[in-house]
């Protein structure tokens, strides 16, 4: 939590200096990856809260137990609710991850875009669909029947195959996270526009975010921030639910117009 805390921090005041340049970006993102992900198996996971609450559920366990989770799960959502997708951008060892690897076919630059030939576009409407679809699955599956689909195949829980090599338990998981990491090369965060439970519900309460990217008086609708945008969120009236703060529209803006307000 309190990595979480600390670089969502950092991330919002360089976005907000308008400071956030490419290197910071990478520098960050390699901080997480290396720190949260390698170093210390996986951490901040953003899927356990809800897979231990789900797991409880279809256990008929006491909710009491389930308190802390609860508690860790709101203030998450709850610094969605404020700042939008700013933790899912920059805090989540697993999106730094994504986001690390998109870099290679997803650009800042309109030029270089172009030159780009294997790339999947996924619409909005079909990312939806999908992690709806998905995330009834895991319900369901974890309240009828007590069978939790997201411990086996959590990329989070992947990254401990480098604290504990020799450990069975971690390989479904590990090949969970190279899947994803190697899907990246060529679908936008799969991950967490597709499956991820915390990013689903990340997105219903980043629809009501205080604070996200907007565009100024001196927005001169060019139309580039929506040619860029890998999630296609730029558009002048998108609720910005799955935006990661990733920066390409701010990037391609030839008039500076896209800044973080309410």
């Amino acid at each position: 939590m309190l990595i979480w805390i600390v670089v969502s921090i950092v991330a919002l005041l360089l976005i907000n200096k308008g400071k956030l340049s490419k290197k910071y970006s990478l520098i960050i993102y390699t901080i997480v990856v290396f720190l949260g992900g390698v170093i210390l198996g996986g951490v901040p996971n953003a899927v356990l809260p809800i897979q231990t609450i789900l797991s409880a559920i279809g256990e008929s366990s006491n909710i009491i137990n389930l308190l802390p989770m609860i508690i860790i799960l709101s203030i998450l959502l709850l610094t969605v609710f404020l700042f939008g997708r700013i933790i899912c951008g920059f805090a989540c060892p697993v999106g730094a991850l994504q986001e690390l690897i998109s870099k290679i076919n997803f650009k800042s630059s309109i030029k270089k875009q172009k030159d780009v030939k294997y790339k999947i576009d996924i619409s909005l409407k079909t990312a939806t669909i999908i992690r709806w679809i998905f995330f009834g699955v895991i319900v369901v599956l974890a309240i009828f029947w007590s069978f939790s689909l997201l411990q086996i195949i959590n990329p989070f829980t992947g990254f401990k195959i480098f604290t504990n090599p020799l450990a069975s338990l971690f390989l479904i998981p590990g090949i969970s996270l190279i899947t994803v990491a190697i899907a990246s090369f060529i679908i936008y965060r799969p991950w967490c526009r597709l499956l991820c439970p915390f990013g689903i519900l990340a997105s219903v309460i980043g629809r009501f975010s205080q604070y996200k990217y907007i565009r100024t008086e001196d927005c001169n609708e060019c139309g580039l921030c929506e040619k860029i945008c890998p999630t296609h969120q730029a558009e002048r009236d998108s609720k910005k639910e799955l935006c990661y703060y990733c920066n390409r529209c701010v990037n391609v803006c030839p008039q500076d117009a896209i800044k973080l307000g309410k």
